[in-house]
């Protein structure tokens, strides 16, 4: 079953891409104002994880439900704005051709907004299959891939423990950004799939956060200025509309403005780091803010080299608006 690569390049689905492999699939559509996105920064954070494996003992597929649209111009576009590396490669290919593929990997809904999120994973060698979840825990997630070879072995439940990649307290909020806004955004760590949102609370007005996070792309459609921009500096990713609640979009503001609060705290409250920048003055806040505008992306302290690196991306997976997977895309 002939496809193409996001490179333009004609592979034989089966022959080509699955056989004697252990494989990860999942299906996307580029313009898609669900949770593509969200469930695509997902599977990046799994990709992430996986590490040199993939590509060479894994395989991951993201397949258009949308071929129409999606030619591979745009899905190396969206491939990047996610970071893919290489072994993970995005496909499209004629109509009847993906219908083929999606129908013998258990994806047969009738419209575009009812396609599955989860993955298909598999071992050809093996003949073991599955489904696992992008939206539940990822640790799980990586784990079932990795589950897949039979010469892997589980690292020690400790080290598990001491290499969790967050520890969610009880913050008003906090498990909220982590499974719908982590993905895509950081606050105070630059961009990301999407824009750094630290200070986002005091950059916008309260009416204008609680209505982007409850209905994105109905902003985007009525020409609001601040959603264009976002949508224009942003163009490879949609920020997704993840149905949230009065109540959810009051808690994720309250952890934003907790985590900007944080990062903005006064000198006296971090002393051991005066200790390490001896030498480099602090900046008041009325200096911070005006750098703040200055420097849209440079939110709270400094980043790592390789965090500034991170935010010349051509998305920016920075989900560059079209934050894409993050529920804040909101800088």
């Amino acid at each position: 079953m002939p496809l193409l690569t996001q490179d333009g390049e004609t592979v034989n689905f089966y022959d080509d891409l699955i056989d004697g492999r252990i494989v990860v699939v999942n299906f996307v559509y580029t313009d898609c104002p669900d949770i593509c996105g969200l469930s695509t920064a997902r599977l990046a954070q799994v990709v992430d994880w996986l590490g040199d494996r993939v590509g060479r003992d894994i395989f991951v597929y993201s397949i258009s439900l949308d071929p129409e649209t999606d030619t591979p111009s745009r899905l190396k576009a969206y491939a990047a704005a996610f970071g893919a590396p290489s072994g993970w490669t995005f496909l499209t290919g004629t109509r009847e051709n993906i219908d083929q593929v999606r129908f013998k990997l258990g994806e047969r809904s009738e419209s575009l907004s009812d396609h599955r999120s989860d993955m298909v994973i598999g071992n050809a060698a093996t003949g073991e299959w599955r489904r696992t979840s992008l939206m539940g825990s990822l640790v799980v997630a990586t784990t079932d891939v990795l589950e897949l070879d039979p010469a892997w072995t589980p690292p020690p439940q400790q080290a598990l423990l001491d290499h969790a990649p967050m520890t969610v307290t009880d913050e008003k909020g906090e498990s909220l950004f982590i499974t719908g806004c982590a993905a895509c955004h950081t606050i105070g760590r630059g961009v990301r799939v999407g824009p750094d949102l630290a200070g986002v609370t005091l950059r916008r007005e309260r009416g204008w956060l609680e209505t982007y996070l409850a209905d994105p792309s109905l902003m985007l459609d009525r020409g609001d200025p601040v959603a264009v921009e976002l949508d224009t500096s942003f163009p490879d990713v949609r920020m997704p509309d993840l149905g949230l609640g009065t109540e959810d979009i009051a808690d994720l503001l309250h952890y934003l403005e907790s985590q900007t609060s944080r990062l903005g705290s006064p000198l006296s409250d971090v002393e051991s780091a005066a200790h390490d920048h001896a030498g480099h003055h602090g900046h008041s806040e009325d200096q911070a803010h005006d750098h703040e505008h200055e420097h849209e992306h440079d939110h709270g302290s400094p980043a790592s080299g390789e965090d500034r690196d991170a935010r010349v991306t051509p998305d920016g997976h920075g989900h560059t608006h079209h934050a894409g997977a993050g529920a804040a895309a909101t800088n």
